[in-house]
């Protein structure tokens, strides 16, 4: 009887085990797709973007090559699947915000937009620096990072259009804390910090959202 009750449980463990295996395999896949989706929606940003700036400067085979293109970028982003279903954020509940190094995690992520030094493109990328959707409410900078922007934003009192990826598939909390906080701490004024179990929730509120904010939605709702 011992013998066989160990056979036995030895054979349920391993089932439990391989079990285990598919679903982390599973959802590294999903987590991986949501990554490659982030990817394409950044390109169509930056292209429908470089369109209207080459509209304005009178290059119109420019901005038609740029619309091209990031219709192009939005149809490859259709085939991924599993897009539309929630994915669960990385996030190491034990990090410190403190312990990162914002400025270089901004210049990693943001920077190719936005400016290695916050203060946007003119009609482009809007700002990040002095930027009320960044110093503001707490969870408007948060979700903007979780999830991303679409549509019209007005920043500094010009009005932007365009596209902004999810960072939740690549950045743990404590790393947006720490780019939140770089910013936020490059304001004219002084913002309070941005906590990473602050970030966590407000990724728990909207854990099942899969489409990005507009700027409207974000100025309608808030979590303090």
């Amino acid at each position: 009887m011992d013998v066989s009750h160990r056979q036995m449980m030895a054979g349920n463990m391993g089932r439990h085990m391989q079990g285990d295996n598919m679903m982390a395999e599973g959802m590294g896949m999903h987590m991986q797709g949501h990554m490659t989706g982030e990817w394409y929606s950044q390109m169509m940003g930056m292209h429908d973007q470089m369109a209207r700036l080459h509209q304005r400067m009178g290059q119109q085979n420019m901005a038609q090559m740029n619309r091209r293109l990031s219709e192009e970028y939005g149809n490859m982003r259709k085939m991924i699947p599993g897009l539309d279903e929630p994915s669960e954020v990385p996030f190491n509940e034990e990090g410190d915000p403190a312990l990162l190094n914002g400025e270089n995690l901004y210049s990693q992520n943001c920077a190719s937009c936005h400016g290695s030094n916050g203060e946007g493109v003119s009609g482009v990328f809007p700002p990040l620096v002095n930027s009320e959707w960044v110093s503001g409410d707490k969870s408007v900078p948060i979700r903007i990072l979780l999830h991303g922007l679409q549509g019209e934003i007005d920043v500094q009192g010009q009005t932007y259009q365009g596209i902004m990826p999810s960072f939740k598939a690549r950045l743990s909390a404590a790393e947006i804390a720490s780019i939140l906080n770089y910013l936020r701490a490059q304001n004219q004024e002084d913002l309070p910090e941005i906590s990473q179990d602050e970030v966590i929730k407000v990724s728990k509120k909207y854990r099942k959202r899969t489409r990005p904010w507009t700027a409207s939605e974000l100025q309608q709702t808030t979590d303090e």
